[in-house]
């Protein structure tokens, strides 16, 4: 908490950081909330040591919501990336993509709430999981993720970043990444298992290796609406939020959440 304490200066940057990709805000922007973020969503990570820890200065961010719960890949929580970093929000409830559905816009006031890390993402959340070293507590209801999170009437969807295998760097974790040029090497036939035979949807994990021989995992939940779907053969492009982790191995390494089966290019 003190490093956050002795950077904290270095937190106020110009409106413009992480905003030029999308061009200047007008008035017509800011039609939902009057608040302009003042930090990039990039520092969050910067000042993360390895544990949680809670933000003790008047400080916002904004973004762009690139990932939502529709279709039941990613639990409760959704992701929102400003071009120079990404958080995701813990925010603890069902059906957010009725409040935060992809492309909007989304203002975030930091002081009192907790950052950690899971699977190589920074997350926001509203205090320090006592039972755990590295995650943080959800917000649990609309009431008080409101006294945090202000939604904008902007929408506007966010491009990926092209990437190989070999240019994936844990900086880019959280944010949409599109990796082309890959075909499947390994793993189940179909995305994960439903449990359509009685059993327990699990998590899937399907490796797909590019022309260099590199290889990036796919891991999909049991409960996403896609994951009974067959694993396409073939060349494809891959679109979806990087994770770092270990995946099917015990060494850690990069996978790719799919949003859902539009991500997945042939």
């Amino acid at each position: 908490m003190k490093k956050w304490c002795i950077y904290a200066a270095l937190l106020l940057v110009p409106v413009s950081c992480g905003y030029d990709r999308f061009g200047t805000l007008g008035v017509g922007d800011m039609e939902g909330t009057q608040t302009i973020p003042d930090a990039g969503i990039a520092l969050l990570r910067e000042h993360y040591y390895g544990e949680p820890y809670v933000v003790r200065e008047d400080m916002t961010v904004g973004g762009y919501v690139v990932s939502d719960d529709r279709p039941g890949n990613f639990f409760r929580s959704f992701i929102i990336d400003d071009g120079s970093g990404a958080v995701e929000v813990r925010a603890g409830f069902y059906d957010l993509h009725a409040l935060f559905p992809r492309g909007r816009r989304v203002v975030v006031r930091l002081r009192g709430l907790a950052v950690g890390m899971y699977d190589g993402v920074v997350q926001l959340g509203a205090g320090v999981n006592d039972w755990s070293s590295y995650r943080v507590e959800e917000f649990g209801s609309r009431v008080l993720l409101d006294r945090y999170v202000q939604r904008d009437t902007v929408l506007r969807q966010t491009e990926p970043l092209e990437l190989g295998i070999g240019s994936l760097e844990e900086r880019y974790c959280g944010r949409l990444v599109r990796v082309s040029g890959l075909c499947r090497s390994g793993g189940s036939a179909t995305w994960a298992d439903t449990g359509a035979g009685g059993g327990t949807p699990a998590t899937g994990t399907v490796w797909f290796r590019d022309a260099a021989g590199d290889s990036v995992a796919v891991v999909t939940s049991g409960y996403a609406s896609f994951a009974g779907d067959s694993v396409p053969a073939g060349k494809v492009a891959l679109t979806g939020i990087l994770v770092y982790g270990k995946f099917g191995g015990t060494r850690d390494g990069f996978a790719l959440k799919l949003r859902d089966t539009e991500d997945v290019e042939r």
